[in-house]
C-alpha cells in the first residue's frame, strides 16, 4: 500500500503511539517464536520505518527492510542509521527484488492483511528462502473469538475473505483495505508453497478499548505472555503468528 503510506498527511510513527501494548505483544511473540534461533541473513519484508527492526537485529546479523513507501524508506533509513548491518530497500511483498535463495528467514508482520490474494506473497517468500528457512508470518484473522461470538448470536457465518475498507481522518478522501484472513486459508497456502507449520502464537488477545482503560500495558502484557501459546490453540485473538519452515522446492500459486 505504498499510496496510502507516502501521503504525507499520514504518519505512520504516529500511528503507533499509544498502541505500546500491541507493539510489545508483536516483540514478545518474536522473541518466543525466533528463541535459541540466529540467522546469517534475514528479510523484514513490508517493514514500514523498521519499527521491528531492533528486535529483530537480536537474531540476525544481516537485515534487509523491503519496503514498498519511498516515506517509510527515509524515515527508516534515519532511525536505523545507528545499527550495523542494515540495508533498506524498495521492493514489495510480491516482488522483493532479493536473489533466489538468499534469505535464512522472512519476516511478514501486518503486510497480508493489505493482500486479498496473498498467494504471490508466499510464492516470493519461498523463492528468496533457502531450503529450511524460516518464515515468521502474522496475519489477521477473521476467526478470531469476537467474530465468533458474534456469529453465534447473529447467527451470520464467518466469511473466508472478509474486506474491509477503513478510512481514516488522516488521510485525504482515501480509504485503507483491510484483509481479515481466515486460518485454514492461510494454513492451506503455507502448505501449497513448501511450508510446514512449526508454531502458532495468539497475539494481541487483550487489545480491546476497554481492557486498556481498565488496566494499564504492564498487567495486559503479564497476561499476554502467559496466555499466546495456549489461546493459539483456540484462534482466539486477532493477531497470529505462525513460525514456518521452507522444506521443499514447490513453487506454485
Amino acid at each position: 500500500m505504498p499510496a496510502h503510506y507516502d501521503d504525507p498527511s499520514f504518519s505512520y510513527t504516529q500511528y503507533w503511539q499509544g498502541r505500546q501494548y500491541e507493539h510489545e505483544s508483536e516483540v514478545l511473540a518474536i522473541q518466543t517464536l525466533f528463541s535459541r534461533l540466529h540467522f546469517n541473513s534475514l528479510a523484514d519484508v513490508g517493514g514500514g520505518y523498521g519499527r521491528l527492526i531492533p528486535t529483530l537485529s537480536q537474531y540476525s546479523s544481516q537485515l534487509s527492510l523491503i519496503e514498498p513507501s519511498k516515506k517509510q524508506r527515509q524515515i527508516a533509513t534515519k532511525i536505523l542509521n545507528s545499527l550495523p548491518g542494515i540495508t533498506v530497500l524498495a521492493g514489495t511483498a510480491e516482488n522483493t527484488r532479493l536473489p533466489a535463495a538468499s534469505q535464512d528467514a522472512v519476516v511478514l508482520v501486518r503486510v497480508i492483511h493489505h493482500l486479498p490474494y496473498p498467494g504471490p506473497a508466499f510464492l516470493e517468500a519461498a523463492r528468496i528462502l533457502r531450503p529450511g528457512g524460516y518464515l515468521l508470518l502474522e496475519f489477521a484473522n477473521s476467526a478470531n473469538f469476537k467474530a465468533r461470538l458474534v456469529n453465534l448470536v447473529s447467527g451470520r457465518p464467518i466469511p473466508p475473505l472478509p474486506l474491509e475498507k477503513r478510512s481514516s481522518q488522516n488521510i485525504r478522501a482515501r480509504s485503507i483495505p483491510f484483509v481479515n484472513h481466515h486460518p485454514q486459508a492461510i494454513q492451506a497456502l503455507l502448505t501449497r508453497h513448501g511450508f510446514i507449520q512449526l508454531r502458532r502464537l495468539s497475539v494481541s488477545n487483550f487489545r480491546h478499548p476497554l481492557l486498556k482503560k481498565i488496566f494499564s500495558s504492564k498487567i495486559l502484557l503479564v497476561l499476554e505472555s502467559l496466555s499466546q501459546s495456549w489461546l493459539s490453540s483456540l484462534w482466539f485473538g486477532p493477531s497470529i503468528f505462525i513460525l514456518a519452515r521452507r522444506l521443499d522446492n514447490q513453487r506454485t500459486l
